[in-house]
């Protein structure tokens, strides 16, 4: 790829040694594999379903077969005012992709960044074979830790030790996700379009795989930057009524 292969082994370098475009090519580290890494760089606009529709493919609902029983008993007792998302807490992953932003991917050498227009959110993906250190045993991320490899044309994320989240598969519908929750991300490219393959397993609150597919096209910018005001996200929790009238009033805290 050349924005990576320019990163890894700057072109005046290969220029000045090999003599030749040819042996340039062959001196480029990682050259015969470059097929393999596809160019994701770029800005790109929030992902669609294969039919059009903006988030219907990816959306795990209330009622989904897929929810384990331990899933709906948590919905029915968790209450909406108690949402985190209400006190501006971002959306996870990945619940993350059903949000009309759109998002840049910058590859690195040795990590994968992805900035997010909601929320303000930069993941990093830590590249396999650059001696990147695992987590603690007892370490565990909001947006979980992402390991990635280039593998036939695909970056392949697995993203895996996730905190306990209220609002870890749907933030609309009060699905949680466990410490058990991982997701599995395919970015590929199909022509000028961006291919995102994802599926997540989480034998806490799913039965089976939740998986979708959704395309990017290029897009001019990220939009205008994100805010989220405290006031504001709480305002519209004065039309919820607490499914539990008779604890005290909660007060929340302003950060």
């Amino acid at each position: 790829m050349k924005h990576l292969s320019l990163r890894i082994f700057p072109l005046s370098r290969c220029l000045g040694f090999a003599g030749s475009l040819a042996l340039c090519a062959l001196a480029l580290p990682g050259f015969a594999a470059s097929n393999d890494i596809p160019d994701l760089d770029g800005l790109w606009s929030f992902p669609s379903c294969e039919d059009g529709r903006f988030s219907g493919c990816t959306t795990l609902r209330e009622d989904d077969a897929r929810l384990t029983e331990r899933a709906k008993a948590y919905q029915a007792a968790f209450d909406e005012i108690a949402q985190p998302k209400y006190d501006c807490a971002p959306m996870p992953i990945p619940h993350m992709w059903t949000d009309p932003y759109s998002f840049k991917i910058e590859q690195l050498e040795d990590r994968v960044l992805i900035y997010y227009g909601k929320d303000d959110v930069v993941r990093t993906v830590w590249l396999e074979g650059h001696g990147h250190p695992e987590p603690a045993m007892n370490e565990f991320f909001y947006f979980g830790h992402a390991t990635g490899k280039y593998e036939n044309g695909a970056l392949i994320i697995t993203t895996n030790r996730f905190t306990f989240d209220p609002q870890g598969l749907n933030a609309d519908f009060r699905i949680p996700s466990s410490t058990q929750k991982q997701v599995t991300e395919r970015f590929s490219r199909n022509g000028d379009k961006l291919v995102l393959e994802a599926s997540t397993i989480d034998t806490f609150f799913l039965k089976e795989p939740w998986e979708f597919q959704v395309t990017s096209a290029p897009a001019e910018d990220m939009g205008d930057a994100w805010t989220c005001e405290l006031k504001g996200a709480r305002r519209s929790l004065m039309f919820e009524v607490s499914k539990y009238p008779d604890d005290p009033e909660p007060v929340r805290i302003d950060y």
